[in-house]
């Protein structure tokens, strides 16, 4: 486990992740409602893409935790704890209240419901419902700037398409471990996790702000070894609860150390966050893993 409070993984910091272990394709649960698809606009067949299938869909909802507009993949905090996987293209209507928005209107932290259906085996949004009175929003990433004057703070996530922006204000409770600390704390390459309040005029701000690392900051991480590529220089190491996995550069390591990382050994990992990537600095193999 990680001496700060639970870092979290970045794709770009070798983390959890936001990393290739974050997304997760899942059915929708019982919590969804089945209801009758009607014909729609965006059912038009494209010059791309074939009509979507008619027939039954499901309605999900939940909180967006990842958006990656690359691989038209959303993310999804079920309602009930649970990540879903949500498809989408030029074929989902994106409403908010009743206009159509752009894709750009969903973030990190936004709370949707989407009617859903199966396409080629995967959940695929067939339309996506932004919920207006969302209060709450939550965001993992990494400081890109911080205002003193302005007091705004912008973080970004590997996968959102623009980094958020949130007001701090004197209410604003920034911690680093249990100990309260000032904004001066929130460097550039800081790793945060921010709770944030979605207001009328579309501004957020921040009401609570954890800081997981900064640069130069060590850290130690003991678990097992989940996927090792010495290619790529990096390991993932999942928590023994496992609740996270991190992911941690190789680089420094002895050759002779790193042909001993196996995908099953138990690990205590002591490591340097360089503002990009938790470096390991010594690596302990336990003794029964080891062979």
């Amino acid at each position: 486990m990680c001496s700060a409070s639970k870092p979290i993984a970045v794709v770009w910091v070798v983390v959890c992740a936001l990393s290739g272990v974050w997304a997760q394709t899942a059915t929708p649960t019982a919590q969804g409602t089945r209801v009758e698809a009607s014909p729609s606009a965006n059912d038009a067949e494209t010059s791309e893409f074939p009509p979507l299938p008619k027939g039954t869909v499901s309605l999900i909802g939940g909180t967006v935790m990842k958006l990656d507009p690359i691989r038209d993949r959303i993310v999804l905090r079920a309602f009930g704890g649970r990540d879903v996987t949500l498809g989408f293209d030029v074929r989902t209507k994106i409403l908010r209240q009743e206009a159509t928005v752009s894709t750009r209107e969903i973030r990190p932290g936004t709370r949707i419901y989407a009617d859903t259906t199966l396409v080629n085996g995967r959940i695929f949004a067939k339309t996506i419902r932004i919920d207006t009175n969302a209060a709450t929003g939550e965001a993992n990433g990494q400081v890109t700037a911080y205002d003193p004057g302005t007091r705004k703070l912008k973080v970004r996530n590997a996968l959102a398409a623009e980094p958020l922006e949130v007001q701090i204000n004197p209410d604003t409770a920034i911690r680093s471990g249990d100990q309260t600390v000032e904004p001066s704390r929130l460097v550039v390459g800081t790793l945060v996790h921010v709770t944030f309040q979605s207001r009328a005029d579309r501004t957020s701000l921040a009401q609570k702000v954890d800081v997981l690392a900064q640069p130069g900051g060590t850290f130690t991480f003991a678990g097992k070894i989940t996927f090792v590529d010495l290619r790529a220089g990096f390991v993932a190491i999942a928590d023994p609860a496992g609740a996270n996995t991190y992911e941690v550069a190789v680089d420094h390591l002895s050759p002779d150390v790193k042909v001993r990382l196996k995908e099953g050994s138990d690990v205590v990992v002591h490591t340097k966050f360089d503002g990009q990537k938790y470096q390991a600095q010594t690596i302990e193999i336990a003794q029964s893993f080891s062979h």
